[in-house]
Order: structure tokens, then C-alpha cells, then sequence
């Protein structure tokens, strides 16, 4: 190529480095694809409401104190696999609200008080509620109300 064995050496690492930097990015982007990409078939569906309503299982108001003596008063709605274990939620309700109050008496009102540890917290619930049942799974928690003074 060039007479200066320097020159070449120099010119076969710039050119080896930006087919590595080419190559690591296409395996990145097709590795790791945007969450923005609405057909993106990694990202799982939302089930039409039709079919969400009738597995929806609303909890009472349930009022206690925090860990800290906060008082809180959420709502609930849990989201059930299927219809029998909508059933089973229904005739265990009296055991999710002593599972529900116990976990709140561990928290404090800075565990509950950001978007991410209300996650957490519907997440510990779930685990904590599917393991208490037996036929299904709950799918999802929501919180339709959530006061605290």
C-alpha cells in the first residue's frame, strides 16, 4: 500500500476499529431494540378490556396504620388468571387482607411515597398473595386509591 510500514500498520488499525464499532452497533441495535417500536413482538400485548373485566377482583377499603403510625387507606384490584381463581380470591379475601395489612405494617410512609416503590410494593404483594393460592396466579395489582396522613 503506502512505503511507510508505520503509515499501513496505523491505517489497518483505524480501519479495523471502525468495522469493529459498525459491527458492535448493528449487533446492539438488533440485540436490544427500542421500546418505542410499536411492533416490536418482544413486548407482550394488553389484553382488550373485555376480557380483563370479568377476572377483576375489587378489595375493600382497608384502613391501618404504617410502621411509622402513618395512617393509610388504600384500595385495591387484583387481576386474576382466570375465573377460578377469581373464585378462590373471593373466598380467601379475609387471608389477602391479613397479607395485605401485614405487609403494610412493615413499610413506612418513604416506602410508599414514589412511583417506583409503589411498584415494588404491588410487586411483593403479588408474590406474597400467589403464593397463598392455589388454583392460578394473580396477574396484576392495582391500586385505585391510596391516602395517607
Amino acid at each position: 500500500m503506502f512505503k511507510n510500514r508505520m503509515l499501513n500498520i496505523s491505517m489497518m488499525i483505524i480501519v479495523s476499529l471502525i468495522v469493529l464499532v459498525v459491527a458492535f452497533f448493528f449487533l446492539y441495535q438488533f440485540t436490544f431494540p427500542s421500546a418505542e417500536g410499536k411492533d416490536n413482538p418482544t413486548q407482550p400485548k394488553e389484553k382488550p378490556i373485555d376480557e380483563i373485566l370479568p377476572l377483576i377482583v375489587k378489595i375493600p377499603k382497608i384502613n391501618t396504620n404504617l410502621g411509622d403510625s402513618t395512617i393509610v387507606s388504600i384500595e385495591l384490584s387484583f387481576q386474576a388468571s382466570n375465573s377460578k381463581t377469581k373464585e378462590e380470591i373471593e373466598q380467601r379475601m379475609f387471608q389477602i387482607q391479613d397479607r395485605i395489612n401485614l405487609l403494610l405494617k412493615n413499610l413506612t410512609i418513604d416506602s410508599i411515597n414514589t412511583e417506583e416503590k409503589l411498584t415494588q410494593f404491588k410487586s411483593e404483594l403479588k408474590n406474597r398473595l400467589n403464593k397463598l393460592l392455589q388454583e392460578g396466579t394473580i396477574e396484576e395489582v392495582e391500586i385505585t386509591q391510596l391516602i395517607y396522613q
